[in-house]
C-alpha cells in the first residue's frame, strides 16, 4: 500500500510537501517526478519485491509512461506472463510494472484484466494525458480538485490541503450525516470542491486542455441467473474464496489476519490455516472485558480451531481519550461512532508485532445480507409479490433464530409513508433546523434508500452507497500504521458470482448469509455458524463517554465556548442532551459522538475550511 499525488504544473517543494503529508502511507521510500508539465508523488510501503526496483514513480523502458500507483494486484504473475510472450522486458517483480505494460499493450482495457485493489495515474507523454483510475469496489481511494488553471489529485486529503485552495465545510454531507451517519454516498467529501474519483471509474486528463472526462469501466448488479442447485452453489462459493483468500496471501512481508469472532472474518483465519502457507500465523482482536457484546469467546473458538496465535488489544474509554486527537487526523473526515477505533487500534498491534499485511472480512455483510434489516426488505418483497407461503417461512425461521426484533422493525418501517420516516430520523438527531429544511443541501439518499422494495436492491444499494465508508475507514486505520489490508470477499470474480445467485440462497429460513454459512460448514467450527447475531467492532460507546478526558470535551466545546459546528447544530437542544446524558442517566449517545466527532474534524481543518 502506498501514497500517491500530483499537479499539473512543475514545482519540487509542493510535491514534497505532499509526499510528507503521506509519509505514513508509504514509510520504506519516498521520490517524485517532474517535467514542464507535470510534478508525481509517491510514497512506498514495500509489498512485493522489497528492492529499489520497485520504487515509485515508475517508467517504462522507453520513459513514455510513467506511473504512480497504490494498491496491489494479485493476478499480476499471470499478466506478467502474457506479457512477456508479448515482448515487454521487465526490470522489477513487482506488479506495478505490470500495471504500466498492461496500459502499453491494453490501453483503457487494461482495468478490465486486473483482480485486485488500486487507485493510480499513468502518465502518457505521448498522448499528453494522465490516466488516473479506481479499483471496481473503491477499495483504494483517490481525490482531486480542479479550478481554471490548477488539477490535484492524492490518495487522501491532506495532502491536497497543502495547496492554496478554497474549500468549505460541504452542507450536503454534513446534513446526511447527521440525519443518516452516512459519510461516502457520494462522490463529494466533507470540503466542497474536494471530489472523489468514483469507485469503477477512470478519469482522462489532458494536461493541455485542463479538462477531464470520467467514464465507469465496472457495473455491480445483482441478475439471479444462476441456475444450478444450492449445493452446487455452495460448492462453487467455497472454491472461489479459498482462490480469494490464496491470492491475498502473496507477499514478500508477513501476513496475518484480523478476528472479530464473526462469520467473515473467521472464515478467513480458517481458510487460511487450511492452505499450505504455513508462514501465516498471527490474528489479532480487539475485546472489551465485561461488555455485553465482547465477543472473546468466539475469538477463542477459533483460534483453538486454527492453533493461530491470537493477540488481543483491550480497549478502554481512557484508551480513546488518549488516542483521540490522532484517530481524528487519521481519518480525514468525520465518523459517526468510534467503533472503527476499535480497527484502528488492532492495526496498530499488527505494527508492534511485526505484520505488515492483514486480510479482513470487508464485504461480506453487503453481499450476503450479512445486516438484520436486510429481512425488512425481503420479506417486503415476498408479500408486494404474493409470495405468503415463503414469507411466513421466513417469519418462523426469525422466531426459532430469536434474531425476529431488528428484522420486524426493519419490515414494519419500510411500509411506513415517507413523511414517518422522515419525521423518524429528523427526532433522532439534533441537526439545526434550517439546515434540515434546506432543499439545496438535500441529496437523493433518502429517497432511493427507502422506497427499495427488494433484497437485490438493497444489497446493490448498500454495494454502491454504504460499503465505500467501510472500506475508507479501513484504509486510513491500516495505512495509519504503515500496515496493508486486504478484503478476499470483494474479489471481482466472488462479487460477479454471487450477483448470479437467487436471493434465497442468502437469506433463507429466517438466516443471513445461509449460502456463505453453508459453504463453510466443513471449515468453520459449528458455534461460529450458528452465530445469528451481528457485532463486529462494536464498542461500548456510551461507557466510553464517561471517561473524565470525553466528558471536559464536551463541556469545553459545547458548554463552555460555541461549537464551530454551530451553523449545523441545534445548540440548545445538545447542551440539553449533554446535561441530560451526565446527570440524569438518558441515552443520547449515537448523537453525542456523531457530534463531538463533526466538532473535531471542524477544529481539526478549522484554517484549511476557513473557520474562525
Amino acid at each position: 500500500m502506498c501514497g500517491i499525488s500530483g499537479f499539473n504544473w512543475k514545482n519540487k517543494k509542493l510535491i514534497l510537501d505532499m509526499n510528507n503529508q503521506m509519509k505514513h502511507r508509504g514509510p520504506d521510500a519516498m521520490d517524485f517526478y517532474l517535467d514542464e508539465n507535470l510534478s508525481l508523488g509517491h510514497t512506498r510501503l514495500s509489498i512485493i519485491d522489497l528492492s529499489d526496483k520497485g520504487n515509485q514513480p515508475m517508467h517504462d523502458t522507453e520513459n513514455e509512461i510513467t506511473i504512480t500507483y497504490n494498491g496491489e494486484i494479485y493476478n499480476h504473475l499471470e499478466l506478467r506472463k502474457i506479457l512477456v510472450e508479448k515482448g515487454y522486458k521487465f526490470k522489477s517483480h513487482t506488479d506495478t510494472e505490470v500495471i504500466l505494460y498492461s496500459y502499453k499493450e491494453w490501453g483503457l482495457k487494461c482495468l478490465e484484466k486486473l483482480i485486485g485493489m488500486f487507485a493510480f495515474c499513468i502518465y502518457d507523454k505521448i498522448r499528453g494525458t494522465l490516466f488516473l483510475a479506481r479499483d471496481h469496489i473503491g477499495i483504494k481511494p483517490l481525490y482531486y480538485y480542479k479550478d481554471k488553471k490548477r488539477f490535484i489529485f492524492s490518495s487522501i486529503i491532506q495532502p491536497i490541503l497543502e495547496h492554496d485552495i478554497v474549500t468549505n465545510p460541504n452542507k450536503k454531507l454534513i446534513r446526511d450525516f447527521l440525519l443518516y451517519n452516512n459519510t461516502d454516498h457520494t462522490d463529494e467529501t466533507f470540503f466542497s470542491n474536494i471530489q472523489k474519483l468514483p469507485k469503477g471509474h477512470y478519469m482522462i486528463y489532458s494536461i493541455k486542455a485542463n479538462n477531464f472526462k470520467i467514464k465507469k469501466w465496472w457495473s455491480s448488479n445483482f441478475f439471479q441467473t444462476y441456475n444450478g442447485s444450492y449445493a452446487s452453489a455452495c460448492k462453487e462459493l467455497r472454491t472461489l474464496l479459498f482462490k480469494s483468500v490464496s491470492r491475498r496471501l502473496m507477499s514478500d512481508v508477513p501476513v496475518g489476519t484480523c478476528l472479530s469472532g464473526g462469520i467473515d472474518s473467521s472464515s478467513i483465519a480458517c481458510i487460511i490455516n487450511s492452505s499450505s502457507n504455513t508462514e501465516i500465523k498471527k490474528t489479532f482482536s480487539a475485546t472489551f472485558p465485561g461488555f455485553k457484546k465482547d465477543e472473546t469467546k468466539y475469538i477463542d473458538i477459533v483460534s483453538k480451531k486454527t492453533n493461530l496465535s491470537n493477540y488481543k488489544v483491550n480497549l478502554t474509554g481512557e484508551d480513546f481519550a488518549n488516542d483521540y486527537i490522532d484517530f481524528i487526523k487519521s481519518m480525514g473526515e468525520p465518523v459517526p461512532t468510534p467503533s472503527s477505533y476499535a480497527q484502528y487500534k488492532v492495526f496498530e498491534m499488527a505494527k508492534k508485532n511485526k505484520v505488515v499485511v492483514l486480510l479482513d472480512g470487508q464485504g461480506a455483510d453487503e453481499l450476503f445480507a450479512g445486516y438484520h434489516y436486510f429481512f425488512g426488505f425481503y420479506i417486503k418483497d415476498l408479500i408486494l409479490n404474493l409470495h405468503i407461503k415463503s414469507a411466513i417461512k421466513e417469519f418462523i425461521g426469525l422466531l426459532k433464530n430469536n434474531s425476529y426484533k431488528e428484522a420486524l422493525l426493519s419490515f414494519g418501517f419500510l411500509f411506513m409513508p415517507l413523511s414517518i420516516k422522515q419525521r423518524y430520523f429528523k427526532n433522532r438527531t439534533n441537526i439545526l433546523n434550517k439546515l434540515y429544511k434546506d432543499k439545496s443541501s438535500e441529496t437523493d439518499f433518502f429517497q432511493n434508500y427507502y422506497t427499495i422494495s427488494n433484497l437485490s436492491s438493497a444489497l446493490l444499494f448498500h454495494l454502491e452507497n454504504k460499503l465505500e465508508h467501510l472500506l475508507k475507514w479501513e484504509d486510513r486505520n491500516s495505512m495509519a500504521h504503515s500496515r496493508e489490508a486486504r478484503v478476499p470477499f470483494l474479489d471481482k470474480e466472488i462479487m460477479n458470482f454471487v450477483f448470479t445467485l437467487p436471493e434465497n440462497f442468502i437469506i433463507n429460513n429466517g438466516i443471513t448469509k445461509s449460502i456463505l454459512r453453508e459453504s463453510m460448514s466443513s471449515t468453520v467450527p459449528e458455534k461460529i455458524l450458528q452465530r445469528y447475531d451481528k457485532i463486529g467492532f462494536f464498542t461500548p460507546e456510551d461507557e466510553w463517554l464517561k471517561a473524565p478526558e470525553i466528558k471536559k470535551m464536551f463541556q469545553s466545546f459545547f458548554i463552555d465556548n460555541e461549537p464551530l459546528c454551530q451553523n449545523f447544530i441545534d445548540t440548545e437542544r445538545t447542551k440539553q442532551m449533554i446535561t441530560a446524558q451526565f446527570s440524569s442517566g438518558k441515552d443520547y449517545t449515537k448523537i453525542l459522538w456523531k457530534t463531538l466527532f463533526l466538532e473535531s474534524w471542524l477544529r481539526t481543518y478549522k484554517h484549511e475550511l476557513n473557520i474562525s
